[in-house]
């Protein structure tokens, strides 16, 4: 069984094709995975400081 290089090249590129699109929807995944965090992280922490402010505004007013 012969396997010419002519009859195999385009099934390599199809794989090599098929390999770089994974690799990039993969790459591309991660990084909306990493949006995602850091955009929870900074709703936390938003939460967290308009508690600090809402405390401050109680301490001050309930002061005076």
């Amino acid at each position: 069984m012969n396997i010419n290089l002519k009859t195999l090249a385009p099934y390599l590129v199809i794989v090599a094709s098929m390999l770089i699109t994974w690799g990039t929807w993969s790459q591309r995944l991660e990084a909306v995975e990493k949006k995602a965090d850091s955009i929870t992280e900074m709703q936390k922490d938003i939460a967290v400081i308009k508690e600090k402010i809402i405390w401050i505004e109680n301490y001050l007013l309930s002061d005076k």
